[in-house]
């Protein structure tokens, strides 16, 4: 009898492996779709979070175009005498019967046409272009509210709360501006204050974004919303007032919600938004089931996959347990028909045996080899390490130098090599912070050397306040910012070259200018200049010795840093650089 199964669910390793990976495929999967859900979710989210502050800001752009027009109009009263002199009189009138008395008045002084402010403001505000709806007077007579009705301008007296008057006649429910009118004749003294109402239905009722939305005003009333039932607006108003602006929320047994509240400083009123995952989900049903049958695809093709090597296990084990039968019952002609895969070879004890043997020789040749590659890999080390120069040997070299030209008298050679060995020892052990006052020293050694090398044909000075001595700055900046005026501004054939490095404070900030006589640059090209100094990249054609020193110097100094480019007044060429004088913004071990 054949005691040994055949088939991949006949053997129990292969079946436990199968059902193992089975379950960790859709663990798997479950996880990275619940990562990339939440990331889905997050980004929906941001995507709401921005559909809602692109609608918040193009309204509050609205607003203040509309709150600039009203003050415009407020300005623009005083031209007209007229007007000023009816506005006068309605701040004045308790009652419309007092108005149209003052208005005789004002008739029976006056040789011309008398204003009508009213109409006035209906012709220039009160229109459907500019949206204001409604118009409040307040002063010492009382409250008036002006607004258009059925073609007419009407105007109420003695209201005791606007807001609930302009809010129930003329929808204005969002006071977009305040301005106070003064008399023209004693400015000192304030007529009263023009108030400028909008309807909220109007600003924001012809624009919706996808979610449950409410516009409050200071005191939590509703102004409009989108039309969510009561209870998603009292969770609305629960969530306003909350020190975040946006985030994930959930109450209690309420389902989890993503809320945002955009609060105008200005006009006094919140916008909220909420919606809940549900809604979220629903709004992208399409990309979560493509996203599902993604996910389930691919876990197939994977099952799939690992199914067919298994198969392909089970059917050699078959073989070797088909030769053991053979063997069993001594019929080693039909093992030695049998023949394995070629990919299985033909016993898998002896494959383990020769590849632990080929392992043993490869890796005993890789230890030989590498353990070679290593000691010449060392040794070229050495090798480079003794060709590298040595600092002091440099040192040593110059001073002798030093000495050969003061025994042959050539002072000015003398002078040039001390100057040269001090800036080498400067530049080499100075590589984190210095003082202004040291970057300075530095700077002027070399504009030292260069006017012994080009003579009387160059000129310096340079220049530093005291106070700015001890602020600190990133090591070798000013030399490429001096060494651009010599590869831009200097003219050997000149007989007069200038540079003027000043340094001095200003208010709380260090002002260092870099001033030469060259023939500065073409207008058209400043701009370019302080675009590629500011935005530029290391590309070819582009000064990267001003975009080094503007990017280390901003990198250092932070936020309070500024340096521009510009042609000099008198001629040349100017630099100037504005440091704070403070704390830097970065650590300092960060930068240089």
């Amino acid at each position: 009898m054949n005691k040994y199964r055949f088939g991949l669910w006949e053997y129990r390793i292969y079946r436990a492996k199968f059902i193992k990976i089975v379950c960790f495929v859709f663990f798997i999967s479950a996880i990275v779709f619940s990562g990339v859900l939440i990331f889905l979710m997050n980004t929906w989210m941001n995507d709401l979070r921005q559909q809602v502050q692109d609608v918040f800001m193009e309204r509050e752009r609205r607003f203040d175009t509309i709150r600039l027009r009203a003050q415009d109009y407020a300005n623009g009263m005083y031209e007209d005498a007229k007007l000023i002199e009816d506005t006068k009189a309605l701040f004045d009138a308790g009652s419309e019967e007092e108005y149209i008395e003052r208005r005789k008045k004002n008739s029976l002084n006056s040789s011309t046409q008398i204003g009508y402010m009213p109409a006035d403001i209906r012709k220039r505000l009160m229109n459907h272009q500019r949206q204001i709806t409604g118009v409040t007077m307040d002063s010492d007579s009382g409250v008036k509210a002006l607004w258009w009705e059925h073609g007419n301008v009407r105007i109420q007296y003695g209201l005791e709360e606007p807001e609930v008057f302009m809010a129930k006649h003329c929808g204005a429910d969002i006071m977009v501006a305040s301005c106070s009118i003064r008399d023209p004749a004693h400015m000192e003294q304030t007529l009263g204050r023009l108030d400028f109402w909008v309807n909220s239905q109007d600003m924001y009722g012809d624009r919706a974004v996808p979610a449950d939305w409410a516009l409050v005003d200071e005191a939590g009333r509703v102004l409009l919303h989108n039309g969510p039932d009561e209870r998603h607006i009292g969770r609305l108003l629960a969530l306003h007032g909350q020190d975040r602006q946006s985030g994930w929320v959930m109450e209690g047994n309420r389902e989890t919600a993503f809320f945002i509240e955009q609060v105008s400083g200005d006009n006094g009123y919140a916008f909220l938004v909420m919606k809940d995952i549900g809604s979220m989900l629903h709004d992208n049903y399409r990309t979560v089931l493509v996203m599902i049958a993604a996910f389930v695809l691919v876990a197939l093709g994977v099952l799939a996959c690992y199914y067919a090597g298994l198969q392909s296990d089970a059917a050699f084990m078959t073989m070797i347990m088909e030769m053991l039968s053979s063997m069993e019952h001594g019929d080693f002609e039909r093992t030695q028909e049998i023949t394995l895969p070629d990919r299985h070879r033909q016993n898998e004890y002896k494959i383990i045996a020769e590849a632990l043997k080929d392992v043993g020789m490869k890796l005993k040749g890789f230890i030989e080899t590498e353990y070679i590659l290593k000691l010449k890999e060392q040794e070229s080390q050495m090798r480079a390490l003794q060709h590298q120069i040595n600092p002091h040997f440099l040192y040593n070299s110059l001073e002798m130098l030093q000495a050969k030209a003061l025994i042959n008298g050539d002072r000015d050679m003398a002078e040039a090599i001390t100057m040269l060995g001090s800036l080498y020892r400067v530049r080499v052990r100075k590589t984190g912070t210095i003082t202004l006052k040291e970057e300075f020293a530095s700077l002027e050694m070399y504009l030292k050397i260069m006017s012994l090398r080009f003579g009387d044909s160059f000129v310096y000075q340079v220049e530093m306040e005291e106070e700015m001595s001890d602020i600190p700055t990133v090591n070798f900046w000013m030399q490429p910012l001096a060494e651009n005026f010599f590869t831009h501004g200097f003219r050997q054939e000149n007989d007069y070259n200038l540079l003027i490095v000043s340094g001095s404070m200003k208010d709380a900030c260090a002002e260092i200018l870099f001033i030469d006589n060259g023939n500065g640059a073409e207008p058209s090209r400043i701009k370019d200049i302080r675009h590629n100094m500011m935005e530029g990249g290391d590309e070819a054609g582009v000064d990267i010795g001003l975009r080094n020193v503007y990017m280390r110097l901003k990198y250092f100094y932070g936020s309070g840093f500024r340096m521009d480019v510009e042609n000099n007044s008198e001629g040349g060429f100017r630099v100037s650089v504005l440091i704070p004088k403070g704390e830097k913004d970065v650590h300092i071990d960060d930068c240089g």
